[in-house]
């Protein structure tokens, strides 16, 4: 049997798990052992299942249980070839239905409510960050200014790697948790697993999905972090404990941005067609000056514009870059406004 797909709900309706987490049985406990060795990827939820089994004692005795289904068997039989029954009948069997109904509802409802417990216990996006060290976390991926790097996660996730960032993944990333920890900017699709939340933590934000597609921007030195959602449902908290700033939770469309010295986070909307040029590497420009220019190439390259003189008050440029590299959009803007740059790691200078 295909014990990989099993949720809580179903090893707390298989009467040898149960005989298992009572440890009744040599035969039961040997049978789940046997499963754990040989499906890794499920001992955290038998454990879970095992945890929430011994919590609401659900315990029904074999006896018990055949009884009353002979006596639904019967009833069901009689209900067959009857065309009508004695009330009492009717009632002693909606008795025994009902009562199988509400044990399975019971353990459905107990072992989603085990589900949110876990999630709203998990630790805090501040302590994550705290306990991130080069011991528990692993690097998988680094970029230079102007590069982008698509990245391929143990679980089926993806991170689109904008420039000048790193994103490093949790040691036992997969098997208990889904924590990442980024430098930069990165773009994240995320594969479903409601008991493994994916987190990404950064040195400013953390944000917790179970399933979703969504943006997060926290450079190092940067004035400001930020978070865009795509698709799904995330909750965004800040890593750093001691400006108390509350948790938000976004929705397809909204973009939390923590900017320095702020005690919470803004919620804004934002437009689509913003995220999709990021993604496409797409560069939109409508007589745009420096500050546009500089915002823009910052955003999709990791790039900052470092301040320019006077000169750069005149700045103004009108087109469209479609997968173009750092040097070829600065040559274009430049040749129109008269000026030439110097690249020094993340910073260019404009030179008039």
């Amino acid at each position: 049997m295909d014990y990989s797909s099993y949720q809580i709900e179903d090893f707390l309706t298989d009467d040898s798990f149960i005989a298992y987490c009572y440890a009744e049985n040599a035969e039961a406990i040997k049978k789940w052992e046997n499963i754990a060795a040989e499906n890794p990827g499920i001992v955290q939820f038998i454990n879970e299942a095992r945890e929430l089994c011994l919590l609401l004692g659900i315990k029904v005795g074999a006896a018990e249980k055949a009884a009353a289904l002979d006596h639904l068997k019967l009833a069901l039989e009689e209900v067959a070839v009857e065309e009508e029954q004695p009330e009492s009948r009717i009632i002693a069997m909606r008795s025994y239905v009902m009562r199988w109904i509400a044990v399975a509802a019971a353990i459905l409802i107990m072992a989603g409510a085990f589900t949110v417990y876990q999630l709203n216990t998990n630790p805090t996006g501040a302590a994550l960050y705290s306990a991130a060290n080069d011991h528990n976390y692993t690097l998988i991926g680094q970029t230079k200014a102007g590069e982008r790097k698509f990245i391929h996660l143990p679980d089926g996730s993806t991170a689109l790697l904008n420039g000048a960032s790193s994103l490093k993944i949790a040691t036992d990333y997969n098997n208990h948790n889904r924590h990442l920890l980024l430098t930069g900017e990165a773009f994240f699709s995320v594969t479903k697993n409601k008991h493994k939340p994916f987190v990404v933590i950064t040195g400013k934000t953390a944000t917790t999905a179970l399933g979703t597609s969504f943006k997060v921007e926290s450079y190092a030195n940067a004035e400001v972090a930020s978070v865009m959602l795509a698709t799904g449902k995330v909750k965004v908290e800040c890593t750093q404990p001691d400006l108390e700033v509350a948790d938000v939770t976004l929705i397809p469309g909204q973009k939390a941005t923590l900017f320095k010295g702020d005690k919470v986070f803004t919620q804004t909307s934002f437009d689509n067609n913003d995220l999709q040029n990021w993604l496409n590497r797409k560069l939109v420009f409508k007589d745009a000056n420096l500050t546009e220019i500089s915002a823009k190439i910052k955003t999709m390259y990791g790039i900052t514009i470092a301040p320019a003189d006077k000169a750069g008050d005149g700045i103004s440029f009108t087109g469209e870059f479609s997968g173009k590299d750092i040097n070829e959009v600065l040559e274009a803007i430049g040749f129109t406004n008269h000026f030439t740059y110097k690249q020094d790691g993340n910073t260019i200078k404009l030179l008039f």
